[in-house]
């Protein structure tokens, strides 16, 4: 028995999309399970409505828990599933016929695989606005052609119940986002045998506007913060920006009138600033020119304002998510310093036992 679980929130129109492409599969789901967070925009009535359809091939279980995150929506449907076999997804992500036959063929045919890792990608003709053309130029082909190896994301993957059960499910003391990552991160370190779906079938929907961008940058930043993971990462680009601003403000304030023997070091400190700043800018040259093929406005100020924006507000997210971390996500963080194969194995047995 195949369960499809996924959470949703305010977004009336991503599930009736997910419906008719969940109906459209050349193999169904034998289960629907989506957990509402408290929807007011009629998502929430959309699913009761749905769940009593006689129509369907498929049995909907509607469930709601008000002001639930992410990670405790999708713990939450897991629980309450009845398959042996879980596939997940995000409502907002548009599918193929194909996608959900093609992401649980490996658990069917082999019985050692415990994890199928789906493909995924963003789709250039279903760009909204300038600022998506803007990430699009910026990051060229955002997509996962998945193998065994490589890291998945809970909007295409499946895995066997027993599996989510091992390592614990999904750590619900993350505020907005991660948990897909220390899901994967744990797992990794579990050892779980994986397989790849490596047709992509899965398109995730990008923002329209730069404010979308930056407020996804922070929740990334929270996350990662409060899972105490990333920190290197972090460093590099804090330093990095701070190197660029302390270079600037530092250089201004040598040439100020008055300073004697300070010029040189200003235009030391402003050279230091202008080559970083360079390097970036060197860096985007084919970002402006496919920016321009697409008839973006001033190409080049988009694609800086976008860096920094998002790095800083990934930045300020992260900050955050550090002190949060240390005081609220003890758990998460407990978790990932203490999975093995071993530690897995003995988990996984335990539920077993107790199921």
């Amino acid at each position: 028995m195949i369960t499809l679980v996924s959470t949703v929130f305010n977004d009336r129109s991503g599930l009736e999309v997910f419906f008719a492409a969940m109906a459209a599969q050349t193999r169904l789901p034998d289960e629907i399970v989506i957990v509402d967070a408290g929807s007011k925009d009629g998502t929430w009535e959309l699913l009761q409505e749905e769940s009593v359809r006689t129509d369907r091939k498929w049995c909907l279980v509607a469930l709601q828990e008000r002001g639930c995150n992410v990670a405790r929506g999708r713990n939450l449907a897991i629980e309450k599933s009845g398959g042996a076999l879980i596939v997940s997804t995000d409502i907002g992500c548009e599918w193929d016929a194909e996608w959900l036959a093609e992401l649980v063929a490996p658990l069917e045919r082999d019985s050692g695989v415990e994890l199928v890792i789906g493909s995924w990608a963003v789709r250039s003709d279903t760009l909204r606005g300038d600022w998506a053309q803007v990430e699009w130029a910026l990051r060229g082909d955002q997509s996962l052609v998945a193998n065994s190896g490589s890291f998945g994301s809970s909007r295409s993957i499946a895995y066997r119940k027993s599996v989510w059960a091992g390592l614990g499910g999904y750590p619900e003391d993350l505020t907005l986002a991660a948990d897909d990552t220390v899901f994967v991160l744990l797992y990794k370190k579990a050892g779980v045998k994986c397989a790849g779906a490596p047709v992509v079938r899965c398109y995730w929907h990008r923002h329209s506007t730069l404010r979308g961008f930056c407020k996804e940058s922070f929740r990334y930043g929270l996350g990662d913060g409060e899972a105490g993971i990333r920190l290197f990462h972090s460093i590099l680009i804090g330093g990095r920006m701070m190197l660029e601003l302390l270079g600037l403000v530092g250089g201004l304030v040598c040439l100020f009138p008055g300073i004697p023997g300070a010029p040189w070091a200003g235009l030391a400190l402003l050279g230091v600033s202008a080559a970083s700043v360079g390097a970036k800018i060197i860096k985007m040259r084919e970002a402006v020119g496919r920016l321009g093929k697409a008839r973006v406005a001033r190409p080049l100020l988009r694609l800086l304002a976008f860096t920094y924006g998002c790095k800083w507000h990934w930045l300020r997210g992260y900050s955050a998510g550090r002190r949060r971390g240390a005081k609220h996500c003890s758990d998460c963080r407990r978790r990932l310093r203490a999975m093995t194969p071993e530690f897995y194995r003995r988990n996984r047995q335990a539920t077993s036992r107790s199921e």
